[in-house]
């Protein structure tokens, strides 16, 4: 369960639009055209302006969509494999393979996809970082960039909406974000 007490105001974003590659591992997977511009954009969301501290996912993808949030603010990305996506093997999935497997581990918390973790395996990896970097950074707002699965287990189970989570997670768009405060949900990602 994610109850932990926060002390801190956590934004969640998710990564912008992705450049798919099936020559190289999805951790090492940049953003496209589109994504490159979503980035961008957050620039101007106020909610952003504020955040003291910028952690991203180990992935290529989490790290770029922070990037130039971070030269603006002048604030240096933490990277950290706790806000890593549920990891599921190297295996390149068509789209609609990468939609199936997202539905088996959205519905089915310990599937573990092509040799990778399971469900509960990545929340409790996620929740423990989620505690870590809370216990940092106390008192600070946070921004921790990462990816679509991972904040969708992360969201449903605060607020109880397991039933709906592979429906949740077709609704994330990219550059979606949430904020958690005291371990409250202020702003829902999708």
């Amino acid at each position: 369960m994610y109850n932990d007490v926060m002390t801190n105001k956590i934004i969640f974003l998710r990564h912008a639009d992705t450049e798919k590659d099936s020559s190289i591992k999805s951790i090492k997977w940049g953003l496209s055209q589109i994504g490159k511009q979503q980035a961008k954009n957050i620039l101007n969301d106020d909610v952003f302006s504020n955040v003291d501290i910028i952690i991203s996912s180990e992935e290529e993808k989490s790290y770029l969509t922070a990037l130039p949030l971070a030269e603006k603010l002048g604030i240096k990305i933490e990277r950290s494999s706790y806000f890593n996506e549920v990891i599921r093997g190297d295996k390149f999935l068509s789209d609609e393979e990468f939609k199936l497997e997202k539905e088996k581990q959205l519905t089915d918390w310990n599937y573990e996809a092509y040799g990778g973790e399971s469900g509960d395996q990545a929340a409790a990896r996620f929740k423990k970082g989620i505690g870590i970097v809370s216990n940092e950074h106390h008192g600070k707002m946070i921004l921790i960039v990462t990816h679509g699965t991972i904040l969708n287990m992360y969201f449903a189970e605060i607020l109880n909406v397991h039933n709906t989570l592979f429906e949740r997670w077709q609704k994330t768009k990219f550059c979606a974000y949430g904020v958690v405060a005291n371990g409250e949900v202020i702003k829902d990602i999708i």
